[in-house]
């Protein structure tokens, strides 16, 4: 008994080893990395939407705080094929890339308002639906003061785009397609019309985040069914009324009590500059109690929790941001993560929640 279990030790040492030695071979890992590449390209393109219906992906759920989960404010809305990018947030391209998301097909970009944490990767999103297959200028929407932003995106990248034509050639590459213009959307009232094209509808809505103006959110119709991308906004009843009877309202949410927990423990720590800008900011964005406040003034049928700061850890610091919200709205919600994809088939009430690997 004793020799056989040495004998079946030896043969799995030498198994081992030679396993170990075969994995060595720079033979062995071009094979690997050659099976691994195979798997890869085999991966099949994102479906965000069926034809007639109406969908949205959470590509960036987080806020300016660096957050290791979350990508700063990204969502899509899809209207069958065509895909719109609601603000383009650090590491949200990155998503999309990972998700391999088809973004030839963006048919457009709204931008909410112009803070840094919305619009740092408009750049790459211009590049990567270029790179993809886009065959004209990418439209940017956005409130007044877009053109400077395009051009300025445009002007950054002017020299990269000129080294990619040069490098895979005109007809690979079009240097002219490459480019942003902008749409700008002026406001007299509350709202105003952005598009409407082939069924789908898209409309701004004014929203208050003083002294960012104006800041918009944007409402879609599309089949049959709606959602609302509220951008950044403090409380505000005409968002609610804008919102009415929406599908979906994607809604910024930020723990103030939170925020003022951190504020005090930079401030005893030395870090007063960031305890400034923490002790600013509750003043122009919505509590989560507020936004579920804001949704059942407008009757959506779920309420979705975006724009997510402070950065939430672990399920303790969860349930403290959350604190308060079944009280008001005690279902119909959901806290989003990056990769959230809520799907609303055209002329149906169902709303399927599903997610991106």
């Amino acid at each position: 008994m004793m020799r056989a279990a040495l004998w079946i030790g030896g043969v799995i040492v030498v198994l081992a080893a030679a396993v170990w030695l075969a994995t060595q071979s720079p033979a062995v890992d071009v094979w690997l990395y050659r099976h691994a590449a195979a798997r890869l390209a085999d991966k099949p393109d994102a479906v965000l939407a069926r034809p007639d219906e109406l969908s949205v992906l959470m590509c960036g759920t987080g806020s300016p705080l660096p957050d290791l989960d979350r990508a700063s404010a990204c969502t899509i809305v899809a209207a069958g094929e065509r895909l719109y990018v609601v603000d383009a947030g650090l590491g949200s391209v990155r998503n999309l890339l990972l998700w391999r998301v088809p973004l030839a097909k963006v048919d457009g970009v709204l931008l909410t308002h112009f803070h840094s944490d919305h619009i740092a990767e408009l750049g790459e999103l211009r590049l990567q639906t270029w790179v993809a297959g886009r065959r004209a200028p990418l439209k940017v929407y956005g409130p007044p003061g877009v053109e400077d932003v395009v051009v300025g995106f445009n002007r950054a990248y002017s020299h990269d785009a000129d080294y990619r034509t040069l490098h895979h050639g005109e007809a690979f590459l079009p240097r002219q397609d490459a480019d942003m213009v902008a749409v700008p959307v002026a406001m007299d009232g509350a709202t105003a019309t952005v598009l409407e094209r082939d069924g789908l509808k898209i409309t701004a809505i004014r929203v208050h985040h003083d002294p960012v103006k104006p800041a918009y959110g944007y409402r879609f119709d599309y089949a049959g069914r709606s959602v609302v991308v509220s951008g950044d906004t403090a409380p505000y009843a005409p968002l609610a009324q804008a919102a009415r009877n929406a599908d979906v309202l994607v809604h910024e949410a930020q723990a103030n009590v939170l925020v003022g927990i951190l504020e005090q423990a930079m401030a005893q720590a030395g870090r007063n500059r960031v305890a400034k800008i923490l002790h600013d900011i509750p003043g122009y964005h919505s509590d989560p109690v507020d936004a579920a406040r804001i949704a059942n003034q407008a009757q959506v049928k779920l309420l979705v929790f975006s724009h997510i700061n402070p950065p939430l850890p672990n399920g303790i610091a969860e349930r403290a941001f959350l604190r308060g919200v079944a009280e008001v709205r005690p279902d119909g919600w959901v806290l989003a993560q990056d990769g959230l994809l809520i799907r609303l088939p055209g002329h149906s009430d169902a709303i399927e929640e599903t997610s991106l690997p």
